[in-house]
């Protein structure tokens, strides 16, 4: 190289000797007495060509050489960057929102990196490395860390120290200086692949706003390092669509079906339009294979060298095993479960029945967030809040299927586990519970936890939260054939039973007559005709066949219960009393009957103050209820004085937005109306209307009460056209929320009929 410089150096200045002279000879610009010299142009020429030519051969000569080292540096000046990011996997779905938000952040140079987090298979691997590929020609470093660990991340920014051509003592001082150069300059990009911790990555993350940080983690709990960015699956539509493109199947009803199953996750529906296209099956085929096992299917992969979902979830429930015992054990508890919000307290009343660790931490409000904790950090709940916590259906899917009987399995398996537990200490016992373990687990706890107030409006939301959980636990209880002592058997009616009253309070009597039938066939099973329990629950069916109408069939009931109440327990037993205060409403409701239901309730009255005393709830809705019957017997004074007192005890005990008051305040005001007191009537009723609207909500059926009372108080004031109205809207209520053939129904079609023709019937 040296060489060459001379012999360029020697040939420039041979040129500007030389040059200009020849330059003026071919212009003929030399003096007329120069003109006998013009024979040296050709020798001048000459010697100006020699050291061209010798610059030329050697070039040649050594250009098989330097051909090659001359075009390593072209290449090198052409991509001069430092890259280890892997490619994107050809076919992924391309996620332009998150893209748009992703590139929004970042390019907004806030020195911040940006965490990409969710459940696992969600696709932040594949948004990261999509991002990556888009950003490739305006970057001149793009490295890969593998961030599993802190030494993994020392390692992998040690390496990208080495090709930057830095120089250190060990690997760790190797990866400060990467951080500390990186830092310093601009154009740049790091991927800290599936972050486990956020200590494994404090003071290894360079801090600038020329470079660009990405951490994928399935822990979201990276709030002091990074911005958060939740990936959530994708949406029915987008899922279904994203399935016929892959596979190149038109039809769309298999795709939103299976779309469904697979809830969106993006590596389960890229596996399934992989395994589709690779064996030449159709969606509505996978569907059917589908449904016999997803594990088989799912543990196929991608076809693309990436593991399966499978794979993927085993690994996050052996890290979460690791940390948390009790973890493990409530994810398998909750796959029993419907996919939806699901309270955080719901085994709190029933541990007894559950693994030791997940007892000890649902008895204990810290240890049960401890317990969440591990999960969320693992990203195996879809969402989690301070009330509830949700998995996504396919791991509940997955982890059934995993504890399901394989075909053909050994008699003795069994054995060998327990022989397996006993080599491997470390392991639970609950670690080979089967299916119906875990589901027989579950229904004896919510069944125990049930003992609440079933007038509290409160318990009706909660009822109403549970009852897709209890539903699902039944199907599988059914399915996975799980069988139930007789005590046991009595809990799960008990449980059913209980979720079918609190239904019925809340006014969904169709739902509450189902639940209540599902109970007394659970218990008749293993119980006896004439067992109290059944009894108990026949009594919560015949208070649903009241409400909807069905009055003799509720007689009827009410009868045969209370005939072996008194037999058993006596009739002065809270057992027996209750029973006849129901009758006595059923009978109230025919004409024939009232002289019975009064002695019933002075009965129940004189019998009830002796023993809890007359202000006890129990006391004041037998009075209220005697109240009622003297109205309809035509007896008004008694009727306002019972009703008035009941009204008066009643908001001093319970308060006025009791479910209990506002029936007292309806029934006063029906006293009123009787006896010619209109506009104070009228007053009551829009109170007690206002009052059920704010705490029954807007749909109960007590609420279709009201409003039939008011319009009918309106229309005998002459308010004919606000009556009319209100009949209306309480027609289309009680459509809806009773059925077409309920009583209230009737009512207020005969309100509007009478309000067109300005009558004046009653409508109780």
């Amino acid at each position: 190289m040296a060489r060459r410089t001379s012999w360029i150096l020697v040939t420039s200045v041979i040129a500007v000797v030389l040059l200009p002279a020849v330059t003026n000879i071919a212009t003929n610009a030399l003096p007329d007495a120069w003109q006998s010299k013009l024979w040296l142009a050709w020798p001048l020429s000459l010697l100006l060509a020699i050291p061209v030519l010798v610059v030329e051969f050697r070039a040649r000569r050594n250009s098989s050489h330097e051909g090659s080292i001359l075009k390593a540096a072209a290449l090198r000046d052409a991509d001069s960057r430092i890259w280890n990011i892997p490619p994107l996997v050809i076919g992924f779905s391309n996620r332009k929102s998150e893209f748009r938000a992703i590139g929004s952040f970042l390019m907004r140079a806030s020195g911040r990196p940006l965490l990409l987090c969710g459940m696992g298979g969600i696709g932040k691997t594949q948004l990261a490395l999509a991002y990556a590929a888009r950003q490739r020609d305006q970057l001149s470093i793009g490295w890969w860390v593998q961030a599993s660990s802190r030494a993994s991340v020392v390692f992998s920014l040690a390496k990208l120290g080495r090709e930057m051509g830095i120089s250190a003592p060990n690997a760790r001082a190797l990866a400060e200086e990467v951080v500390q150069q990186l830092s310093e300059r601009a154009g740049w990009l790091l991927i800290f692949d599936d972050a486990k911790r956020v200590d494994d990555l404090v003071g290894l993350v360079p801090v600038t706003a020329g470079g660009q940080v990405l951490i994928t983690s399935r822990n979201p709990r990276f709030d002091r390092l990074a911005e958060p960015m939740l990936l959530q699956v994708f949406p029915a539509e987008e899922a279904a669509r994203f399935l016929r493109q892959r596979v190149g199947d038109t039809d769309q009803a298999p795709s939103s079906a299976l779309a469904e199953k697979l809830g969106g996750l993006p590596l389960a529906l890229e596996q399934a339009a992989a395994y589709c296209r690779d064996s030449g099956i159709g969606l509505s085929d996978y569907l059917k294979r589908f449904e016999v096992s997803c594990s088989r299917l799912l543990r196929q992969g991608t076809g693309s060298g990436r593991i399966g979902l499978e794979a993927t979830l085993d690994l996050s429930l052996a890290r979460v095993a690791q940390v948390e015992r009790a973890a493990a054990q409530l994810l398998r508890v909750l796959a029993f479960m419907a996919p939806t919000d699901i309270p955080r307290d719901l085994f709190s009343s029933g541990a007894k029945f559950l693994p030791r660790a997940l007892a000890r931490s649902a008895g204990d409000v810290l240890s049960m967030d401890r317990t969440v904790g591990a999960l969320i950090q693992t990203s195996l709940l879809t969402s989690a809040t301070a009330d509830h916590v949700r998995v996504h259906p396919l791991i509940s899917a997955m982890l059934r299927d995993t504890m399901r009987p394989r075909t053909g399995s050994r008699p003795w398996s069994r054995t060998r586990r327990i022989l397996t537990f006993i080599r491997r200490p470390g392991r639970s016992p609950s670690d080979w519970w089967p299916a119906s373990r875990w589901i027989r687990a579950t229904l004896l706890s919510l069944g125990q936890g049930m003992a609440t107030d079933d007038w509290n409006p409160e318990s009706w939301n909660r009822a109403s939260t549970l009852l897709p959980h209890v539903d699902a636990l039944w199907s599988f209880a059914e399915d996975y054939r799980v069988s139930f002592n007789t005590k046991e058997t009595a809990l799960v009616a008990r449980l059913f039973a209980e979720l079918g009253v609190r239904m019925y309070r809340r006014g969904d009597y169709k739902i509450a007559e189902e639940l209540c039938r599902r109970a007394l066939d659970i218990a008749r099973a293993k119980l006896p005709e004439d067992d109290l329990g059944v009894l108990y629950w026949l009594n919560y069916l015949a208070q649903v066949k009241h409400r909807k109408g069905e009055v003799d069939e509720a007689v009827r009931i009410f009868e045969k219960v209370l005939g072996v109440y008194e037999e058993k327990l006596g009739r002065e037993h809270s057992d027996t009393l209750m029973i006849m205060n129901n009758l006595g409403g059923a009978l109230a409701e025919r004409e024939d009957q009232l002289v019975r239901a009064r002695s019933l309730y002075e009965y129940l009255i004189a019998v009830r103050t002796r023993t809890v005393g007359e202000r006890a709830p129990e006391t004041m809705i037998a009075v209220n209820n005697l109240g009622k019957v003297y109205r309809r017997l035509g007896d008004l004074d008694a009727a306002y004085e019972i009703s008035s007192r009941a009204l008066r005890i009643g908001v001093e005990v319970e308060g006025e937005e009791d479910p209990g008051t506002l029936l007292r305040m309806n029934n006063l005001a029906e006293v009123l109306r009787v006896q010619g007191n209109i506009e104070e009537s009228r007053q009551l009723h829009e109170k007690a209307l206002g009052l059920r609207r704010k705490v029954l909500g807007g749909k109960h059926p007590d609420v279709v009460v009201s409003m039939n009372n008011l319009a009918r108080v309106a229309r005998l004031q002459g308010d004919r056209e606000f009556a009319l109205e209100l009949y209306k809207e309480s027609l289309a209520l009680a459509e809806r929320v009773a059925g077409d053939q309920h009583p209230l129904v009737a009512v207020a079609r005969r309100g509007i009929q009478e309000s067109a023709a300005a009558g004046q019937e009653s409508s109780e």
